[in-house]
């Protein structure tokens, strides 16, 4: 924490508002093309503009971005189907029990455990029982809205315990499984787009576990101090 008179929760404002961003723009890259608005929106976004010097998954969209078209929108909306959607095997399965499971199937211990979780925050994935709530896009959205409470919240040790959750997500699901879909992703695409959205994912939740962590522990420091 840096030395202000400050309430934390302000102090921390800047911090959290960035790392919101980022999950929000790593959906965004991962929900598209299927509204090609959304491609242009990413291309207007500040923080895209930041990832030039973020990482090398960065400096690849940047340049996806530069010569981006409505025909190479056609075809991103093809490879988002053949390595996530279907028909047919899937290049890379969005859904964490694919990659937990000795068998690489879906609805197993994993769907339920992310399911407990949504619960104990009032949370219900809107087709539960029909599709897996271990998917990619769910657990980046949860991440999202965990991010919004610590926004809205001013109470600083409500803030520590919703960090907290968040690293334990991290470290119990997204850090686990997410490095082998990416890899799949990886190595099974030319896209531009998806290869660099993976590399960036990968790269994100890793620095985004141990800033958390590093934030925590100088929260507690300074509840310490303050009582």
């Amino acid at each position: 924490m840096t030395a202000t008179t400050d309430p934390l929760h302000i102090q921390l404002q800047p911090y959290l508002v960035e790392r919101k961003n980022f999950y929000q723009l790593l959906h965004l890259l991962f929900s598209v093309p299927g509204n090609i608005d959304s491609l242009f929106e990413i291309k207007r976004d500040e923080t895209f503009k930041e990832l030039r010097e973020f990482h090398d998954g960065g400096k690849i969209l940047d340049r996806f971005f530069k010569h981006l078209n409505v025909e190479q929108i056609k075809r991103e909306q093809q490879e988002f189907q053949r390595l996530f959607i279907g028909p047919g095997p899937l290049a890379a399965p969005p859904w964490e029990s694919y990659y937990r499971s000795s068998e690489k199937l879906l609805f197993e211990e994993w769907t339920y455990q992310i399911r407990k979780v949504y619960h104990q925050f009032g949370l219900q994935y809107c087709k539960e029982n029909n599709e897996p709530d271990d998917h990619l896009l769910l657990e980046l959205e949860f991440m999202i809205y965990l991010s919004d409470l610590c926004l809205q919240e001013t109470k600083d040790d409500r803030i520590e315990k919703l960090l907290a959750t968040q690293i334990s997500f991290l470290e119990e699901h997204l850090g686990i499984w997410i490095p082998y879909f990416c890899e799949k992703v990886i190595e099974n695409t030319s896209s531009q787009l998806y290869l660099g959205a993976a590399m960036l994912l990968k790269y994100f939740l890793s620095f985004d576990l141990e800033s958390l962590v590093e934030v925590r522990e100088g929260l507690q420091l300074c509840l310490k101090i303050i009582h």
